[in-house]
């Protein structure tokens, strides 16, 4: 999955005070989270990961088109010179996707 990490602000279950926390993001599925005090990390099952994942895809690729069209109403412009860069660019964010959950196993 293409990996997106966050911060955010998380009670710690480790040293039980609200830190930050980096939380690591694989597509729409949340795969860890590190707290940057104690440095505890909680992940999921990568077995999870994947069954998660594989459940999500086709409602990620069937509201795509609808998705698409929200933006172009909102921001023609943006989306008229961004659409070919992501529409070429999906097909790798899709291949990076997959190598990073096969990673978790």
């Amino acid at each position: 999955m293409s990996k997106e990490v966050l911060e955010a602000e998380l009670n710690c279950a480790h040293c039980h005070k609200e830190t930050l926390h980096e939380l690591v993001y694989a597509g729409r599925l949340l795969v860890s989270t590190t707290c940057s005090v104690c440095n505890s990390r909680v992940e999921h099952e990568s077995n999870d990961l994947w069954d998660n994942y594989l459940k999500d895809l086709p409602h990620r690729i069937a509201t795509k088109p609808y998705r698409l069209w929200k933006r172009f109403w909102r921001t023609p412009k943006t989306l008229v010179w961004t659409l070919p860069k992501a529409t070429f660019g999906k097909p790798f964010k899709m291949l990076r996707e997959y190598r990073n959950l096969k990673k978790q196993k």
